[in-house]
């Protein structure tokens, strides 16, 4: 056979890319894979085998940026051996640092920032063309344009919708504003388009993401506002779960609440962060509310929406949190009963307001301390109040194989209460009814009564 009729194929670059944060960026990561998948990119799970290593940061937390320069210092080496591996560092961490990370990491070949995820194709094929190292920031002002491709998204039955992008509140702690920029918005119509493909390609359960999710429809004019949202979205054939996060307390509307209550798909759970629960502490974090102002509009909300479930993020040690500040946040978690609370001790964060005018004065082992004891606190409520539902019994959307149990189902409750229970795979997806017969803190076991 003549040689030039059966040319080699050259096999496609392949990516390994890990995700680092919240939501919003496994949302992010869903999209780059979906763009690099339209160019004939191949994925893998290991970084030895890959052709391109990336990696979507976070910047949120010192923790989880501590995470991703250990990986890059393990990567050093790889570079040397193989100078054609493509390194990119994707998102917060690259929009925060910017030149200063290519200067302690040489061996980067990209940075991408928060809104240029839309060109990673382009950067990657630039930098193995030769060119680089590429540092693409972007404009904080524009969305991210691309077209979502709906199978690179990782469980058949769910999926992330983002209808907001940054921040424009300036809590002295945070360095969201920095690093994802002012608040821009898609609108409805489109949002309801992707909704309605997304359930037309076997999605039941939809999350609504935002930086601050109940701000949507302040930049947009009009009559857009995530109550009218959530109304439109609720009529989507087949869609049976709506949620939303990250939501403000200041920007709880009465119109909010009663879409929580008219809306059928939307879950009893409303993620509202708190922070602390200390006057003082609340001033010096910026948040715009007090305390009591907080209680007021939980014991609003739970009028108006009668089975609704609460979880919060809290900050300990703070600058110069005192004792008595700590014991408030206590109080007030004692008060309200999260049904979960993310927990997480201070870390000073480059850029920010507190960083530049509040000394870091809590010192760790106090930080660690209060940390434990609010993380006890939580356990002990979260084990009381799955206890008392010993014998109900739950409609639970089958998520899949529990990680604990591979031959147990898992799945969550509108409260998002996690439950195990045995039952064919093939209820992946669906709504079950199962009766509980044990619980713990973190989740509850049962039978299957009956299938959705």
């Amino acid at each position: 056979m003549d040689e030039l009729s059966n040319p080699v194929t050259a096999p496609p670059p392949k990516v390994f890319l890990e995700t680092f944060g919240c939501q919003m960026n496994f949302l992010d990561s869903e999209l780059v894979r979906g763009r690099l998948a339209e160019r004939r990119y191949a994925f893998t799970t290991s970084r030895e085998d890959a052709d391109v290593v990336a990696f979507n940061t976070c910047a949120v937390r010192d923790h989880a940026e501590e995470r991703v320069r250990a990986r890059l210092h393990e990567l050093k080496r790889a570079k040397e051996r193989r100078p054609d591996l493509v390194v990119a560092v994707l998102g917060c961490m690259a929009q925060r640092e910017g030149q200063a990370l290519l200067q302690r990491f040489p061996h980067v070949d990209i940075l991408c920032g928060t809104r240029e995820f839309g060109r990673i194709d382009e950067l990657i094929d630039r930098v193995r063309g030769g060119g680089g190292p590429i540092v693409a920031l972007g404009d904080h002002d524009v969305l991210p344009d691309w077209k979502r491709d709906l199978s690179q998204r990782p469980h058949r039955h769910s999926a992330f919708v983002t209808i907001q992008r940054g921040c424009d509140r300036a809590c002295t702690f945070c360095v969201v504003p920095r690093t994802r920029g002012p608040e821009v918005e898609r609108t409805m119509d489109d949002l309801e388009r992707e909704v309605r493909a997304l359930v037309d390609d076997g999605v039941v359960d939809v999350t609504l993401l935002g930086q601050i999710v109940n701000a949507y429809g302040r930049k947009s004019g009009g009559d857009a506002s995530l109550a009218r949202l959530l109304r439109r979205l609720d009529r989507v054939p087949g869609l049976l779960r709506l949620r939303f996060v990250t939501s403000f307390p200041t920007l709880l509307t009465p119109d909010l609440m009663q879409a929580l209550t008219d809306c059928e798909s939307v879950v009893s759970y409303l993620h509202l962060p708190v922070q602390s629960g200390a006057n003082r502490c609340l001033k010096r974090m910026a948040r715009g509310y007090t305390a009591e102002a907080y209680l007021r509009l939980v014991d609003r909300l739970r009028e108006v929406v009668q089975k609704v479930e609460l979880a919060t993020d809290i900050i300990v040690g703070f600058c110069g949190e005192t004792d008595a500040e700590f014991n408030a946040t206590v109080e007030l978690m004692r008060r309200v009963e999260f049904v979960q609370a993310f927990i997480f001790k201070y870390s000073e964060r480059p850029g920010t307001a507190a960083a530049q005018g509040m000394p870091d004065d809590v010192p760790q082992a106090v930080k660690a301390a209060r940390n434990q004891e609010l993380l006890a606190l939580q356990e002990s409520i979260q084990r009381r109040r799955n206890r008392a539902r010993i014998d109900s019994v739950e409609q639970v959307l089958v998520d899949g194989p529990s990680k604990r149990d591979k031959s147990v189902l898992s799945g969550r409750t509108s409260a998002n209460r996690i439950v195990h229970f045995r039952a064919d795979a093939a209820m992946i997806g669906r709504v079950v009814q199962v009766r509980v017969r044990d619980a713990t803190a973190l989740s509850m076991s049962g039978d299957l009564v009956a299938a959705g």
